[in-house]
């Protein structure tokens, strides 16, 4: 007779389970800190914020350059093919009662001028400039809000990813269990021990394992592209995963689930209060808009004037035109316009400072829910972990009572099944634990 050891066999299983797995292709191998790292690097929300943040900064250096000084030259050539005629009166040439055409000028003029102007005072301007660098700080916030949250969808496919290679490994253990235990049958029916029902029931139970190891394959690679999709990874390229969902639970910091809750930290409420900074430049912008502005300027030209193209004789004259001044623009009367886009920015202001307050109430409430749905799932876990040692424990029982002929291979089939079930129940619970410290850890602020 065949000897059967199944304790050996559940050695194995429980080191697959647990993650004592090794990976060959060390060149592609990610851990789940490197595909984090990957993903603040490569994935595209990340990289759109960046632009958005260099757009921005340019914004204020745009905004900011309206203040600064401007000048500007100029040159302008005219050439009089038919130059003006004035009409006077012939009064001033002795000629009483009759129109004189005259016509005044040289036909060929030269220009050349340089102009400069200086903003003194734009409350609008001001206001601006101030708005324009706290929309800059607010997108550089944003940037770090798409961190966090390509972090998090990382750890959540790289769970998927991890827990769906795990599957793979469990159900080939298994198979390779019950393949054992289908030869040991068939020796048995050989020897005359069992019968062909026997034999048939475990191959049937042998082929649904099966199906679901290549469903189990369906899911693993689709988990893995989604994960190389995630951190903004070529989805060809070729990776395995360093990490297992043993070293994952292992790697969470367990001092988070005391540490005090502060809405104050959450990246989400920092940029709605930023926004209501933003809102409140907002109101000033539209009250600056009741002030007057003020600009200096200067002008400096130089004019040739020429029978001829001799524009380049330098014996010849040039006239010079010089001028400064100051220019005010004051508002009077706008119909009340300008009063109700200050109203209009006010009760913008007031509906932020309630989206805060909503804010920090949903913080609290995602803290609480993560905290609870953490705490359950590790006690889900423990649970699971009994659940699968009971089941192991049965299957073994069972696999000696049926080599002693004292249990039918329907039941042998059944204790299987029910390992499989234990199997797919820890996994699942390890799932669950490893994304509820994902959820707990940001909204602690600690992705």
């Amino acid at each position: 007779m065949i000897q059967f050891n199944i304790n050996k066999k559940i050695s194995v299983l429980l080191a697959v389970a647990f993650g004592f797995v090794s990976f060959g292709n060390a060149q592609h191998a990610l851990t789940l800190a490197a595909a984090k790292e990957y993903a603040v690097q490569n994935a595209f929300q990340v990289k759109s914020k960046n632009f958005d943040a260099q757009f921005a900064k340019l914004r204020t250096e745009e905004l900011l350059a309206i203040g600064l000084p401007q000048i500007s030259g100029s040159i302008q050539y005219q050439n009089f093919i038919d130059r003006p005629t004035s009409i006077l009166p012939g009064d001033f040439f002795g000629m009483p009662g009759q129109n004189v055409p005259v016509q005044f000028g040289v036909p060929q003029t030269l220009t050349a001028g340089i102009n400069a102007s200086q903003l003194l005072f734009d409350g609008s301007w001001l206001v601006g400039l101030q708005a324009s660098k706290a929309y800059a700080a607010l997108q550089n916030k944003n940037i770090i809000k798409s961190e966090i949250e390509v972090k998090r969808a990382t750890e959540e496919a790289y769970h998927l990813a991890v827990i769906a290679q795990e599957s793979i490994a469990l159900l080939t253990a298994s198979r390779d269990l019950l393949s054992e235990s289908l030869e040991h049958t068939k020796a048995l029916k050989k020897e005359g021990f069992l019968e062909t029902q026997d034999v048939e029931q475990l191959s049937l139970s042998l082929n649904e394992l099966e199906a679901r190891i290549r469903v189990a394959q369906t899911q693993a690679l689709i988990a893995k592209t989604l994960l190389k999709f995630t951190i903004g990874m070529n989805v060809d390229e070729e990776i395995t995963l360093a990490d297992n969902s043993a070293t994952i639970l292992e790697s969470f910091n367990a001092q988070l689930v005391q540490s005090p809750f502060n809405a104050e930290n959450l990246i989400d409420n920092q940029i709605i209060k930023d926004g209501l900074a933003l809102q409140k430049l907002s109101v000033k912008n539209e009250q600056a808009g009741l002030l007057p502005n003020l600009a200096a300027f200067y002008s400096l030209q130089r004019q040739a004037q020429r029978q001829e193209f001799n524009f380049f004789d330098g014996n010849e004259p040039w006239y010079p035109t010089q001028l400064w001044g100051l220019s005010m623009n004051i508002p009077i009367l706008s119909g009340g316009g300008k009063m109700k886009s200050i109203q209009k920015a006010e009760i913008e202001v007031k509906r932020i400072e309630e989206t805060l307050a909503f804010s920090n109430n949903a913080a609290k409430l995602e803290y609480q829910v993560g905290m609870a749905e953490y705490m359950n799932a590790t006690q889900n876990v423990d649970l699971a972990t009994q659940s699968y040692a009971l089941a192991s424990s049965i299957l073994n029982k069972t696999q000696i009572k049926f080599d002693q002929g004292t249990s039918s291979s329907f039941e042998l089939s059944r204790q299987t099944s029910q390992l499989l079930q234990a199997e797919v129940s820890l996994i699942q619970a390890r799932l669950s634990l490893m994304n509820a410290q994902t959820r707990l850890s940001k909204s602690l602020n600690a992705l």
